[in-house]
Formats: C-alpha cells, structure tokens, sequence
C-alpha cells in the first residue's frame, strides 16, 4: 500500500481529533464534555428533530453507546425526547433552550478557533481542501 495513502487516513483522523480537543478544551469552562456538546451539537445542528439511530451515526458510535449519553442529557434538560403522533415506537431528540443556549456557546466557541486556526492559509489551499474532503465524502456515501 502506498504510504501517501496510509499517511493521509492517519492525518485526517489526527487531524480531526485535535479538532475536537482543541474545542473542547475551549468550552471546558461550560461544564460539559465533549461527548454532550458533540451529541448537542449534532441534533442542534439538524432541521429536524432525530432519531437515536440518526444520531449515533452522526458520532460515529454503536446505537447502544448513544443510549446513556442520551439519557445523560434529557436528566441535563439538554434534550428531549418527542414521540411522533404517527409512530409510538419511535422517539425523536430535540435540543431543549438549555441544550439550544450549549449549542449556540460551543458554536461561538468553534467559530472563534476555526477563524484563529485558518487565518493564515490562503483561501484558494482552504478551497482545494473542502472540495476533497467533500469528494471523499460522497464517495463514503455520507452525503
């Protein structure tokens, strides 16, 4: 195998891990973990409310890890739990204020890093980035 290959994956994993520590170290101050403030932000950040099933896909995580960290955040009041009319099997999650107030705090807290950490790369290596990661995600088929 290439190592050009190998070396990519593993520099798009690090990459992608520091990311998140490095906001996360930013929102330390909140209280809340990465794990709640990702979990937040991911069904924050749908139109819709979601699915537990939806959601552990958007983390990257096995339906019954999602399980406690659901429970976690409704007992936080961060989430909530709806039950559609249409299916009473089913439970959606939604953000609640507190959970919307967390979002809209670690947003602000992630937009001030991204602005930090990007302001020195031209826009046009910035551009060519986005696109390949983009191409890599349709190819994945998560888009």
């Amino acid at each position: 195998m290439d190592d050009a290959f190998v070396h990519f994956s593993r520099l798009l994993h690090r990459t992608a891990h520091a990311w998140r520590l490095a906001i996360d170290r930013r929102v330390k101050a909140s209280g809340f973990g990465m794990s709640s403030w990702l979990a937040v932000a991911a069904i924050a950040g749908e139109a819709e409310p979601i699915t537990q099933k939806m959601l552990a896909q958007l983390l990257g995580l096995e339906e019954a890890s999602v399980v406690p960290l659901v429970q976690r955040l409704v007992k936080q009041d961060l989430v909530q739990r709806i039950q559609p009319d249409e299916d009473r099997r089913k439970r959606l999650l939604s953000v609640t204020e507190k959970g919307s107030a967390l979002y809209s705090s670690v947003k602000a807290e992630a937009d001030s890093l991204r602005a930090e950490l990007l302001a020195d790369i031209p826009p046009e290596q910035l551009a060519v980035t986005q696109q390949v990661l983009q191409r890599l995600l349709v190819k994945i088929g998560t888009v």
